[in-house]
């Protein structure tokens, strides 16, 4: 084969985007242990082999620290709404959470966890790189919507889109609120969802039958709220109109969606708090749900989380292929993406422990930079250094096994200022 041909990287696709999904990681909150309901266990999930990681945090450790988003100073206690009758007590010492997390969102880009106790209202965050918590008490959705919270119905849902902006849907629909992934997270309220005239009786806004669930996007920016009672709704962000779709079919009696996330191969993948028996993998197109074939659960999930999107657009590949097996093993990353500056992070989860080779290449396959790195651990990062002279451009990183092996392919936004 042509030297120039065995180096152009996986499908150039048109319109310039890429087909499946280029990140494996999966997030979830269980119970800490089988058969308990407390929803504070962090849990890396992997799709393929549908089996849990242990506890990366217990979200409900009192002792554990927090660090205030905009100057990361180390907070001196934790302080936060605490709801007595559905009445709203400011600035009480309050933990990490003490209710349980069931709303939990994964930006790529930044490499954190965006998520929300259901004792309180207000945003916070995971830097994955530390397992530090980040938080701000002015980062209130009931501040943001100027709404009373309550718990009986607490911040249930989140989702990230391809834009880099997170999202929540209140569970009576009356505020679709935006917030941003920066390092100065803000808070903005959409309104109220509008429904789609062809709705009729399956309306978005009946805070009963649409309470809880999870959201996911598309790559077309569009939200699709899935309730806890199974109904599919999908939500236009620019007109707010909320168009109901479906009620998923095939799920046991009993079954409520209570987390719901896209897998690195497009697949959406629901679960359940109180079904404990499995997830089940949903046609997106049909709506209909089958037993995930790997996926047989040892804990209630509460919710689940990647960056991952539903593939609604068409795209051609023009099938210009490695010559190389590629290992479907582990999960590789790379962070920040677009970069600005020279380093990027190379994060490797779950790959057998030996020698690695990263390769950081042009569109035309021309080597840019060879690095070799001992993986040893279960998760380990290390940092790539991008010559200064690199142009601004799209760029593939190749990481093989130390037989040679393509383990994975990442493309790569440099930015110069």
């Amino acid at each position: 084969m042509n030297k120039l041909l065995r180096y152009v990287l996986i499908f150039i696709l048109i319109p310039g985007s890429i087909i499946g999904q280029s990140d494996g990681a999966t997030y979830a909150v269980t119970s800490e242990k089988k058969g308990s309901n407390d929803w504070v266990a962090l849990r890396r999930l992997n799709t393929g082999t549908g089996k849990f990681s242990s506890m990366l945090l217990n979200m409900n450790n009192k002792e554990l620290p927090q660090y205030d988003i905009t100057t990361h100073r180390l907070l001196d206690k934790v302080t936060g709404p605490v709801v007595l009758s559905n009445t709203v007590v400011n600035n009480s010492p309050a933990p990490i959470v003490n209710t349980g997390v069931a709303a939990l969102a994964y930006d790529q880009k930044t490499n954190r966890l965006f998520y929300v106790p259901m004792n309180d209202d207000n945003l916070r965050y995971i830097d994955l790189a530390t397992m530090k918590v980040y938080s701000d008490a002015a980062l209130s959705f009931s501040k943001a919507g100027n709404y009373l919270f309550r718990s009986t119905s607490p911040v249930t849902r989140l989702v990230i889109t391809p834009d880099g902006y997170g999202y929540t849907i209140t569970t009576d629909g009356n505020h679709l609120i935006r917030f941003t992934t920066n390092d100065k997270p803000v808070l903005t309220n959409l309104g109220e969802l509008v429904d789609d005239p062809h709705n009729k009786e399956m309306t978005a806004l009946n805070p009963c039958a649409n309470a809880g669930g999870d959201m996911v996007a598309d790559d077309a920016g569009n939200l699709y709220l899935i309730t806890a009672a199974n109904r599919v709704f999908m939500i236009d962000v620019n007109t707010r109109v909320a168009t109901y779709l479906a009620t998923i079919t095939g799920l046991p009696a009993g079954f409520t969606t209570n987390g719901a996330a896209v897998d690195e191969h497009g697949k959406l993948i629901i679960s359940s708090s109180m079904f404990t028996e499995a997830s089940f993998i949903v046609d997106h197109k049909t709506w209909k749900a089958v037993s995930s074939p790997v996926q047989q659960q040892v804990y209630g999930i509460a919710d689940l989380a990647s960056s991952n999107v539903l593939q609604t657009r068409k795209t051609i590949p023009a099938l210009v292929l490695f010559d190389r097996p590629v290992v479907k093993t582990g999960i590789t990353r790379i962070y920040p993406n677009p970069v600005l500056f020279d380093e990027v992070t190379v994060q490797f989860s779950d790959l057998p422990a030996g020698k690695y080779t990263i390769e950081l290449a042009d569109p035309l396959g021309r080597k840019v930079l060879k690095q070799k790195v001992s993986v040893t651990r279960q998760t380990q990062t290390t940092i790539m250094k991008v010559p200064t002279a690199t142009a601004q451009a799209f760029y593939y990183v190749r990481i093989l096994n130390e037989k040679n092996i393509l383990v994975s392919t990442h493309k790569l936004a440099l930015e110069r200022w």
